[in-house]
């Protein structure tokens, strides 16, 4: 291959990796607030089981993203 082949290649690369790695921090952050949301509305707001599935959104939603960042680390290791 030559130096501009390789680049090319190169570049490419990491072009998918950045999209795949978007895709991957939305979905860490949506899915989990989808969940509690959900828990939210089954329990009920009239319980406090509720309101507490309503305010571990957020921290279920960073813990989601710190997941997907933890993820990735370690497939570039490789």
């Amino acid at each position: 291959m030559s130096y501009r082949e390789t680049q090319r290649a190169r570049q490419e690369q990491r072009a998918a990796d950045e999209r795949r790695m978007k895709r991957m921090f939305w979905i860490g952050l949506i899915v989990p607030a989808i969940a509690c949301t959900i828990a939210a509305l089954a329990i009920g707001p009239d319980s406090w089981l509720g309101w507490a599935a309503v305010i571990a959104v957020a921290p279920a939603a960073s813990t989601g993203v710190a997941v997907v960042l933890i993820v990735q680390d370690r497939r570039r290791e490789r």
